[in-house]
């Protein structure tokens, strides 16, 4: 059975498969511990906080599997 993604991918197709970068999951998965940091930072307007933490719940997440997920 063929995955959403892979329904995506390939010739003429809006999205093209890459290789896993770790270093690259390692840089988002930073960016969302400190997105989330500051958004507990009570100096800050309401509004930055929310931003803050909606955009770091966008960061893929690593499952216990090794498989990357994007929800």
């Amino acid at each position: 059975m063929t995955s959403p993604f892979e329904n995506l991918c390939g010739p003429g197709k809006s999205l093209k498969a890459e290789p896993p970068d770790a270093a690259e999951f390692a840089g988002l998965k930073r960016s969302a511990h400190a997105r989330l940091k500051d958004a507990l930072n009570k100096n800050i307007s309401l509004e930055s906080r929310f931003d803050l933490a909606y955009n770091a719940a966008h960061v893929p997440y690593e499952a216990p599997g090794g498989e990357v997920h994007l929800d």
